[in-house]
């Protein structure tokens, strides 16, 4: 695959206090006549240096993603009451449209005493793809003897009937001279109704012991599973790590995969708003192009853009 670097489609302006920074991780929906591609942003720091993030969208130009058509005005969902698992913040996983609905998986998370945050993904539903409303109070995913440290992004796919998912699994949180810092690996579940799921096992290996694998985007293209993710170096003692890399791997059967990270070319840009950092990509297959759109410095707080691929 060729990857071509196009435009850097949108960053937040701060004309909404709820939507002030930050546009990552993204997902991206084929309405037909336009594409929306949903994010997750965050409001304004307060005072004791806390924010909340919310799930919004801008809608684009089939022809020409650069021409932003809409833009969210409010957010998509609406926090949980305290206790809740998304009490603090909803971030986009992944939309997919099944029957005539839209399903929404988002991650849900609460503030901790210990490490920074605690996730769990949550699933909310739409005629639309604008108005959502959550299946639950809780999580489809929670902590459980198979997820003990929480989940984060997913990509889902359908295939006769069944859900096939890949998720970002946490793994023990590493302690470091800054904190507690995450670190992750992708898992593969399946359910017959995109609620109640069975888990699988892991899908790549870490080329290191505590190398992060996250936000995985799974595709089949020419009869081939196909997935894009994000990866970065294990975090030290002192909690630094390297900026994040989009890899790539192949698959036959949707279980074993094999890492071709050679083979994504798509790399960070001399200067601008990916010159450091490119991460959580997305992939749109429509009638006559392949795109990626992906997310680049300081983890999104640039915002996003895409690329074509051509095979």
């Amino acid at each position: 695959m060729n990857y071509e670097k196009i435009a850097h489609l949108f960053k937040p302006d701060g004309v909404y206090d709820w939507m002030h920074y930050y546009a990552a991780p993204v997902t991206s929906v084929d309405f037909g006549t336009f594409i929306r591609v949903y994010f997750t942003t965050r409001n304004v720091i307060d005072e004791q240096g806390y924010f909340k993030t919310h799930i919004a969208y801008v809608d684009c130009d089939k022809n020409d993603p650069t021409k932003i058509l809409a833009i969210s005005e409010n957010p998509l969902l609406s926090f949980g009451p305290p206790g809740t698992f998304d009490e603090h913040g909803t971030m986009v996983a992944d939309v997919i449209k099944h029957n005539d609905k839209y399903y929404m998986y988002y991650m849900g998370w609460q503030r901790s005493d210990t490490v920074p945050y605690m996730n769990r993904l949550g699933l909310a539903m739409s005629d639309d793809g604008i108005h959502f409303e959550k299946v639950s109070d809780g999580p489809v995913i929670g902590i459980s003897r198979h997820v003990p440290l929480g989940v984060g992004n997913v990509t889902v796919l359908v295939e006769d009937g069944v859900f096939h998912m890949w998720y970002t699994h946490y793994c023990p949180w590493i302690k470091t001279g800054k904190g507690y810092r995450p670190n992750y690996d992708i898992r593969y579940a399946s359910s017959d109704n995109g609620l109640d799921w069975q888990f699988g096992n892991q899908c790549i290996a870490p080329a290191n012991s505590n190398e992060a694998l996250a936000t995985p985007c799974v595709r089949k293209i020419n009869g081939k599973y196909c997935m894009w993710y994000s990866y970065r170096p294990g975090t030290d003692a002192l909690g630094n790590s390297g900026p994040y890399r989009i890899g790539y791997a192949e698959s036959d059967d949707k279980l074993n995969w094999t890492r071709k990270d050679a083979e994504m070319t798509l790399g960070v840009s001399q200067q601008g708003w990916d010159s450091e950092m490119v991460c959580y990509p997305d992939v749109l297959e429509t009638e006559t192009e392949i795109l990626m759109f992906y997310c680049g410095n300081n983890y999104g707080k640039d915002g996003f853009g895409y690329a074509k691929i051509t095979l």
